[in-house]
């Protein structure tokens, strides 16, 4: 009878395991991934209206990969991300390549801006990690981040497809198997979940505290529209894939990208 393998559990940090191992060192040689951030961008470009010279917000900008194609196409972006592993991943690819980005580290529940931006972004389905009344709250900020006339562009996880996202799922890395598992709660609308890497040598590595441990608010088009309309944004669209030319948001659409305008007028807005 063959011996059997003996598995070591390791726990290492979420900025560890999450931002260095899947973020960074997982996704930058990825050839899909490189040509659907090709998409965002590309997509950005067209519903957004962008120009050279135009200035751009990136929350939740991750290691800086969508931040780099918006430098290299003229744009003044400056990007935000919760992790400083992937900040000072971003900074160090902005020297080397010497692409026009800055990044700080910060959360975009409780961000800042000194100045307006003509357009504000939230890629990666990073929206509605928070509580629902931290997300209305980044909304808020949002709206004070962006100019009058400009536009936003959120991206959150589809809440008619969610439970797609409850896998087991298998993804096979150089350094092993990478497992994910999901939890869909149809009472809260939240879908979270988590990950661990099964190493060939039997080791299992497991992210430890997660700022995402309670998972993604799954929030509906009506929802959506209501918290936007209370911001003071104006004029929602919602669509389903990056696929060009836009096309409408529907059940069985990928993704659920938004995109709303902050009135140049002060109007009903004007308290902010």
């Amino acid at each position: 009878m063959p011996k059997l393998k003996k598995f070591n559990v390791v726990e290492k940090t979420w900025d560890e395991f999450w931002a260095e191992f899947w973020r960074i060192r997982l996704i930058r040689g990825d050839e899909a991934t490189a040509w659907k951030d090709q998409q965002v961008v590309e997509f950005c470009f067209e519903v957004l209206g962008l120009r050279p010279g135009m200035t751009v917000l990136d929350l939740g900008c991750g290691a800086g990969f969508q931040a780099r194609l918006l430098a290299e196409r003229g744009i003044e972006v400056h990007g935000i991300d919760i992790s400083p592993p992937l900040i000072r991943y971003a900074r160090r690819m902005a020297k080397q390549h010497r692409f026009p980005a800055t990044f700080s580290v910060g959360d975009m529940r409780t961000f800042a801006a000194e100045t307006p931006f003509d357009r504000v972004v939230i890629l990666g389905m990073s929206f509605g990690f928070g509580t629902d009344a931290e997300n209305r709250a980044t909304l808020d900020r949002l709206f004070r981040s962006v100019k009058p006339g400009g536009k936003i562009l959120l991206t959150g996880q589809h809440p008619y497809a969610a439970t797609n996202h409850t896998g087991p799922e298998w993804l096979e890395t150089d350094d092993g198997f990478l497992l994910h598992r999901g939890e869909f709660n149809p009472i809260t609308c939240r879908l979270g979940g988590w990950w661990e890497l099964v190493c060939p040598d039997g080791t299992n590595i497991i992210e430890g505290d997660n700022p995402e441990a309670d998972g993604i608010r799954c929030y509906t088009p009506p929802e959506l529209r209501g918290m936007l309309d209370q911001a003071g944004f104006v004029n929602p669209e919602f669509y389903g894939s990056w696929l060009l030319p836009p096309g409408e948001m529907q059940w069985f659409s990928s993704e659920m990208i938004t995109v709303a305008e902050k009135p140049r007028s002060k109007g009903k807005s004007a308290h902010r």
